[in-house]
């Protein structure tokens, strides 16, 4: 979803210099990046895939001296992540969650390192209300996914004891930004293949536009998620 929506999705949490923020999910860092430069709040922001956070501590080594100061990185598996008790303000998750089945769980631990008041933001795919065509079916299997429908997941973070849970659907929202990112990525095909290869730049298109057809047909949707402990 890019900057434009980092921006949008961080204007609602209320961050204030000083306040700690766990990053899950946090790929190349660019969430954990402008929260630290725009609110002056400490990341500390994890991944599972060791490729992602060695170009995020690449990428945190070009940043100002403020934002070092301020952001971690770790390759860690949130599932069995032990954080004291109480040690963040905000977690702070983007599309991550889909791989994890025993969402209760890891619900309830988040929970318990959110300090009194914390909050917790999630966005994350879905599925739709609807019965589901075979090829959705098979996709989700194949991706190994655990995708809920906004409602239910809104009603799993009730059931883990998370209050004033506000659970949205972003579907159409998320059409757009695919729309957006293949319009400015399209444009950058040659120099793309010439870094990489034809097959790479194919495979990101052609899955772009793949959600864009399961989220038109409402089999795929993106929900985003607002709960205080």
């Amino acid at each position: 979803g890019g900057e434009k929506t980092t921006k949008e999705f961080c204007e609602r949490l209320a961050l204030k210099p000083g306040q700690r923020v766990l990053d899950v999910g946090c790929g190349t860092g660019g969430s954990a990046f402008y929260m630290a430069e725009k609110y002056g709040v400490s990341v500390h922001a994890v991944d599972l895939s060791s490729h992602m956070i060695v170009v995020a501590k690449q990428r945190l080594a070009n940043t100002t001296k403020t934002v070092q100061e301020k952001v971690t990185f770790d390759i860690e598996d949130i599932t069995k992540c032990s954080y004291p008790a109480e040690s963040f303000d905000v977690i702070y998750s983007r599309d991550t969650i889909l791989h994890i089945a025993e969402k209760e769980e890891l619900f309830k631990s988040l929970r318990n390192i959110l300090k009194p008041g914390g909050i917790l933001f999630i966005t994350d795919y879905c599925r739709g209300d609807q019965e589901h065509s075979p090829q959705f079916l098979e996709y989700v299997k194949n991706r190994g996914y655990d995708l809920r429908t906004v409602k239910a997941y809104g009603k799993v973070l009730e059931s883990c004891g998370y209050r004033n849970v506000v659970a949205e659907d972003q579907t159409q929202n998320f059409i757009s930004i695919l729309a957006e990112e293949l319009g400015r990525f399209e444009p950058t095909k040659d120099e793309f293949v010439k870094e990489f290869s034809l097959a790479d730049y194919t495979d990101i298109v052609d899955g772009w536009r793949a959600k864009q057809v399961r989220c038109g047909a409402g089999d795929q949707a993106w929900g985003a998620f607002l709960a205080f402990k």
